[in-house]
């Protein structure tokens, strides 16, 4: 026994054209249509069809708990509702040291601690067949880099500059 599938149903039988025709059909069936209740074409004042926007569906009422604009103009002012008032005493942070003036020491340590890993991983992708000798150079330049960056830190900090931080 076969139950009626109903008006609104697809059809299953027939060929492809009349399935075909009878989707679209059903897609500009304007009564089908959650905007067609009365009151949401046309307003009365202008007559004239209203253009469809998110907020006229809304079931479960989401759209009309947001305020509006003009409720957002009287209600209390928000955290950017105000002009930021520039500082006279603005901080401009000095000039980095140019590295020509850098003693040559600390400029191989650091070639050699940051460019002694960068080439290892450049070399495991491109260069698997690299020396061990080469391998074992680049490390031992990592480590002696290393080393001696490490070497010539402060051993202790001068805290006498004042009362406020130390960076």
């Amino acid at each position: 026994m076969q139950s009626d599938p109903g008006a609104g149903s697809p059809q299953t039988g027939g060929n492809d054209e009349e399935i075909w025709l009878d989707l679209v059909a059903r897609l500009e069936d304007v009564e089908d249509s959650f905007m067609s209740e009365p009151g949401w074409l046309a307003p009365p004042e202008t007559g004239r069809p209203e253009p469809k926007r998110v907020q006229d569906f809304d079931p479960l009422g989401v759209w009309a708990a947001q305020p509006s604009k003009d409720d957002a103009e009287t209600s209390s002012s928000g955290p950017r509702d105000y002009a930021v008032e520039d500082s006279a005493d603005d901080f401009v942070p000095e000039e980095p040291p140019v590295l020509r003036n850098t003693e040559p020491a600390i400029l191989l340590s650091w070639i050699g601690a940051v460019g002694g890993p960068l080439f290892l991983v450049f070399a495991s992708i491109f260069w698997r067949q690299a020396p061990m000798i080469l391998v074992i150079g680049v490390i031992m330049a990592f480590l002696g880099g290393a080393g001696y960056l490490l070497f010539r830190l402060p051993d202790h900090r001068d805290d006498s500059k004042g009362d406020g931080a130390v960076v």
